[in-house]
Parts: structure tokens; sequence; C-alpha cells
């Protein structure tokens, strides 16, 4: 049985049951031909995020108007907008829109539709894995949990964690389990990509566009179309192409090098960093705008230095896969964990796999060139690239420093930012892009 059956039949149950959904049609207006479904989550309109549907209206305000499902039905609130919400002619503050009901708001016409659907229920049972990850840590289920909640949400995620975490397996399983489970799943790496390389991978080309181009090539969101694309190293995309990309995310519609005409797409993305975010929109090396398109739902995925609980039962599981059976790499294995009991882990789970594959292959316990121990702080990596050593190492002193910061003073985050000369805004970012819980 692979990963992904034990996934299906075991992880998480999978349910279709055809029943009536509410559907929100843009007849209308800038951002005509979008569909949002009403699940059990408001609706928000507007022309700005945090709004759930961003509609490029001048007219419509930054949040709106909201759309809900309740006992007596669709009841639609204007949020105390410039220029209103109208309904049959009339301007209203609240009311319950009936099926085929037309709610204007600027220039933008919007109908509610009752549409048949099999839809997919996917529920994670809370067990020790899910998808391709494995791990019985308080910090793991925790992730598990919140990666659970987002099957039934058809909407942009950001996916943030150190490298070798694990971040493309989370949008695997965000794909998997949700509505677009029949459509592609497109990876790009934007760690690879160079300004030009970037635009012509994710939005295509025409022939004859550039040296080379002698025939039209679809780009990632066009292949990704009615699916997901997972853009990971979502910071090293250059800040030219964040322009097309946030259009891409808030119209679906692509351009392709070298063409006038836009394309429309509908694509779901799920985006991967191990960067700093918050940093690169304050230095302008990445938008605003953009960060808050992708950043709405985020997960967070712990570093395996602070799963102790996880790392002999993960490697356990991974040489199953290697090495089936009760053979002489069992005990090699047992030997290599406990000369590591103290190892920091830098390169997460990726590092620990190799560990077991080679104690699969060669039977032996550790590679030369890795420590029995790391000592008190993070390890700098030779086996790695420069990029992704330095970013490991720093992620590692930012979680030790602030964890250790926030345990110095019982959780109080005014204190630790007067400690830390940040400020307390600088501070709540950076704890909770580690997952840094607090008590006050």
């Amino acid at each position: 049985m692979t990963d992904w059956e034990d996934f299906a039949t075991h992880s998480v149950r999978r349910t279709y049951a055809t029943e009536d959904v509410e559907e929100l049609h843009i007849i209308s207006g800038a951002a005509v031909g979008k569909t949002i479904d009403l699940l059990d989550e408001p609706v928000v309109i507007g022309s700005r995020e945090p709004a759930t549907l961003v509609i490029p209206d001048e007219h419509v305000s930054g949040l709106h108007c909201r759309f809900e499902r309740t006992a007596q039905g669709v009841r639609i609130s204007d949020l105390g907008s410039r220029n209103g919400t109208w309904l049959g002619g009339h301007r209203i503050i609240d009311a319950i829109l009936a099926p085929g009901g037309r709610i204007k708001v600027g220039s933008t016409e919007i109908e509610l539709i009752i549409a048949n659907k099999s839809r997919l229920r996917s529920k994670w049972d809370g067990d020790d894995h899910l998808g391709e990850m494995y791990g019985k840590s308080p910090a793991m289920q925790q992730a598990f949990t919140q990666i659970a909640k987002l099957f039934a949400v058809d909407a942009h995620i950001m996916v943030r964690g150190e490298s070798g975490t694990g971040k493309e397996l989370v949008a695997r399983a965000l794909h998997q389990m949700g509505a677009r489970s029949e459509g592609p799943f497109v990876v790009v790496d934007g760690a690879c990509l160079s300004q030009n390389l970037a635009d012509v991978e994710l939005f295509g080309n025409v022939r004859g566009a550039f040296t080379g181009a002698v025939n039209d090539r679809a780009g990632a969101f066009e292949r990704a179309h009615r699916g997901t694309l997972f853009l990971d190293e979502l910071g090293e995309i250059p800040p030219s192409v964040q322009v097309k990309l946030l259009r891409a995310l808030d119209e679906g519609m692509v351009q392709r090098v070298g063409e006038e005409d836009w394309r429309r797409v509908d694509v779901r993305v799920i985006a991967a960093t191990h960067q700093n975010l918050e940093k690169m929109v304050n230095d302008g090396s990445f938008r605003l705008d953009l960060y808050h398109r992708i950043a709405t739902f985020q997960v967070a995925l712990p570093p395996l230095r602070e799963r102790d609980d996880d790392v002999r039962f993960i490697a356990q599981r991974m040489l199953e896969q290697f090495a089936p059976g009760d053979g002489p790499a069992r005990a090699t294995l047992d030997e290599a964990l406990s000369r590591l009991a103290k190892h920091a882990w830098p390169g997460n789970v990726r590092e620990l796999r190799n560990v077991v594959r080679r104690v699969a292959a060669l039977g032996e316990a550790l590679p030369q060139q890795m420590p029995n121990t790391t000592g008190g702080g993070p390890t700098v990596r030779v086996d790695e690239p420069f990029h992704e050593a330095k970013e490991s190492w720093i992620g590692a002193f930012e979680r030790q420093y602030i964890a250790k910061l926030l345990d110095e003073t019982g959780n109080n985050v005014s204190e630790a930012a007067r400690r830390s000369g940040l400020s307390r805004m600088h501070l709540t970012r950076l704890i909770e892009k580690h997952g840094l819980r607090r008590e006050r």
C-alpha cells in the first residue's frame, strides 16, 4: 500500500455527498465570470484584502457587504459601504436573498444560484499521520489539525517552515483532500527562476516572443487550470513578476510573454516560504498587496528539533519503506539515533530521511561529516547549498532566541520587545512565523 493509499483509507475519511450548494456568480462588472461557494464561513465582498472575494471596482468599498448562510436563508448585509448595496433597485442594510436574486455593488452584479453538486467531504481522524507526514508530538498534531481545517477552504494558502520540514507534502495533502483533487497539481520552485525565466514558467510564452521560443508554451497557471499550483520559495519571485502574479491571484487573469491578450484561469495557489516575508515587505523586496493576498490562510510547520518525540517514530516509518522487515538495519538505525540524541536537525525531515536511507543502503550508522551533537546552537551545514544552509541557520537562531526570550519574560510580549530592541509588532510577527504560542 502506498503512502497516498494509506492516507486515503486510514488518515482521512473521504466521502462524496450530493447536496444543494449556494453559489455567488458575478454576472457583470470587472470580475465577471467569477464564482464562489457559500459554505459555513461568511463571504465578504470588497475591493481589497481581507475580503473573501476581491473585486477591482472603484465604486466598491474595501469591505462592502457580507453573505452568510442562516436558518432563514442567505443573508446579505451592507458593511457601511460608500455607494450602498442594492437589491431590486432598493438600497438595503440587511436582507434575505432568495435564489435567483441579484445584488448590485458599484458596477458589479452578483446573482445567488442554487447548484446541485457532488461534494467531497474530508475529515482527519486524529491519527499519527496525515498524508506522507508523520508525527505524534503536540507540535505536529497541532499542525495536522490546522491543515485539516483547511480541507474545505478553496482559497490561496501560505505554508511556512524551514527547509526540509515538508511544505510540499502539506500542499499535496490540501490538494488531494480538497474540492480540486481531480484537477492538476503543478509545482514551481521559485528559487530556480531568474526574472525572465519566472515570467515564462509562470505565465507561458507565444512563438517568437524571444530567441529560442519556437513554439507556444502554456505557463504553470494555465497548466494548473481547475487545480492547484504549488509555488515553492515565494520570496524568490522577482519584484517585476510579482505584479503579474498579483493579478493572477486577484482576477484569475494571466498574460503569456509576447502576447497582448489576457487569458482566464481558475487556479488555487498554495505558496511556501522559509523566508521572513514581513521583513521583505518592509525593505521593499516583496509587495505588501501580494503578501496580504496570499497570507490570509497560513500553516506553520515546526522544525524537527522541536519534535523530539517524533524523530525515532518517523525514522522507523521511513526504514519500513527503505528496508522492510526486522533485519540488521533496525539495530543500526537505533545506534545512529542514539548518537544523534542531541542533534538539532537543521535539514529537518529531509536530513533525517538521508540518514535513514544511508542506514538502509550501507548499514552505516552515521555519515562521516555529520556531528554526533550540535552543542548549544544551530549547526552550520556545508553539505547543502549556501542559501538553504544560511536560511536554516537564521531560522533556527530566530526561533531559539525568541523562545528563550519569551520564557525569561514569562510570555510578556511587551517586556520581550523592550529587551530585544524589536518593535512589539515585529516581535509578534516573528512569534507567529515560528509558531511560538504564548499564554498572555
